[in-house]
């Protein structure tokens, strides 16, 4: 025999001849018998079911059936899987068991088709065995005819998914969680139920959840050319939401135009003040976010808000007043934001050389104003209807300086009073301060009271303002 050759004893429990050997690198198990060397005669049993060969000296049985069924000292063996024969293994297929033994390098195999009743052997009357129904006579032979029948089915949890080591079988088993309480059809009926119940409650009280109310005009419309934005809106939730980024980052890509930049003061952006903060949607078609956001102003910067923003807290301003800036008899103001003056060249170019930090605040504070603005209603201009001293000061002179009039002058135009003329017409309602006229949000825009300035400061201010939004813009 050579060293890839087998042999092979195979014989049938109770037929003749008793045995027969063959000397081959491997035999087939089947019902076609022109190919196979074991011939087993019944329906569950393929035409080639399985084959075993002779490898480095192991015997190795495969399963080459994708129909039927083959176990292996009762573990199922799936379609084109093998595994190697050890002495004492049970072959299972259909009704047919095939017993190994090994001797050397020779195999035996034992052929016992467990279908065939035997005529069992009376016990004596007085044995226990005599007192047991008759049903109960062949239980090995039932067990095993309803597991190959009924029992062997593909991807059973009854059986390790790992290739066991050869042996027997008890050796090879494994715990599986067959017997794990499995989850109750119950429990999704009821969380289906809560669920339905909570969302339809939620319908009723807050429709707003479902169907918020509609866009404001601004953003349903298709608005082309537009110097606000770079692109229209045209009502579509995936040009503002979307999965990946936060709704402010639609904002700022979509409003970054020829004559206006999303960037805001440095002060709220060190306080993480975002663009929802000021500006709501969803109120409505004719809703103007213009008005929300500056009521939302005094909404926000009042002593009654507790909540702090990156750890800073906010209060009422100027005392729950405004105009004129003097506290205590002084004239008290910060100067221009940076950002403001970048699109106010007229700030820079007027500085000549101030004598002091008070030099240079009264100058920033009478350039944003002289002979840029229209004088609204209910001041006086010089005859080109400009804005000039006499607009806000009623006398003149180092100790006589009229600090009574401007505080009256200032409520015209920074208020936002229901029916005064020439007031900001951006406002309507109640009357309150309009803090932005102040306190510019997003300074590098080019649409900030243009019914009051002239031309020639408007077109200064425009040019200024491009040139500021490309340098943001390369950035």
């Amino acid at each position: 025999m050579s060293a890839e050759t087998g042999k092979f004893t195979i014989r049938f429990a109770g037929d003749e001849p008793a045995e027969r050997s063959v000397e081959k690198e491997g035999i087939f198990i089947g019902r076609f018998a022109d190919n196979c060397d074991i011939v087993l005669e019944h329906k569950t049993v393929s035409r080639i079911h399985a084959g075993i060969n002779y490898r480095g000296g192991d015997y190795e049985i495969i399963n080459l059936s994708e129909r039927n069924v083959l176990t292996l000292n009762g573990r199922l063996l799936r379609a084109q899987k093998t595994d190697v024969l050890a002495e004492g293994d049970i072959i299972q297929i259909g009704p047919f068991a095939i017993l190994v033994a090994l001797n050397d390098s020779a195999i035996s195999l034992t052929v016992q088709d467990q279908a065939v009743s035997k005529v069992p052997v009376k016990p004596a009357a007085d044995t226990p065995a005599a007192k047991q129904p008759a049903d109960m006579a062949d239980v090995l032979k039932v067990f095993w005819e309803k597991r190959t029948r009924e029992k062997e089915d593909w991807g059973t949890r009854l059986r390790p998914t790992e290739k066991p080591r050869p042996g027997k079988a008890m050796f090879n088993w494994k715990p599986t969680g067959d017997l794990r309480r499995q989850w109750r059809v119950g429990l999704f009926v009821w969380s289906f139920l809560v669920i339905g119940s909570v969302a339809t409650f939620a319908y009723f009280h807050y429709p707003e959840t479902y169907a918020p109310e509609p866009l404001s005009n601004p953003h349903a419309s298709a608005i082309e050319n537009s110097t606000v934005a770079i692109r229209a809106n045209g009502n579509s939730c995936t040009t503002c939401h979307s999965l990946n980024e936060p709704l402010e980052n639609s904002c700022v890509n979509c409003h970054s135009a020829t004559e206006f930049h999303a960037s805001n003061t440095k002060a709220h952006e060190e306080a993480g003040i975002t663009c929802t903060v000021c500006h709501n949607e969803h109120r409505g078609a004719d809703f103007d976010m213009k008005v929300t956001a500056m009521q939302s102003c005094a909404e926000c910067h009042n002593d009654k808000n507790a909540k702090t923003y990156n750890g800073k807290g906010v209060r009422t301003p100027h005392g729950g007043s405004y105009g004129y800036p003097v506290v205590d008899g002084a004239w008290k103001w910060k100067g221009v934001y940076r950002e403001v003056a970048d699109a106010i060249p007229e700030i820079n170019r007027s500085a000549t050389g101030d004598k002091d930090e008070r030099a240079k605040l009264s100058r920033q504070f009478h350039t944003v104003h002289l002979y840029r603005m229209t004088a609204p209603a209910g001041t006086k201009g010089d005859k080109r209807g400009l804005v000039t001293c006499s607009s806000c000061h009623g006398t003149f002179g180092q100790n006589n300086l009229d600090r009574t009039t401007p505080r009256q002058t200032c409520a015209l135009c920074h208020t936002m009073p229901a029916d005064a003329p020439g007031g900001d017409k951006r406002f309507g309602g109640s009357s309150a301060a309009n803090c932005i006229s102040c306190h510019v949000q997003h300074p590098y825009s080019a649409a900030r009271w243009n019914e009051f300035m002239t031309n020639d400061a408007l077109e200064r201010r425009k040019v200024a303002v491009a040139n500021k939004i490309r340098e943001l813009i390369g950035q």
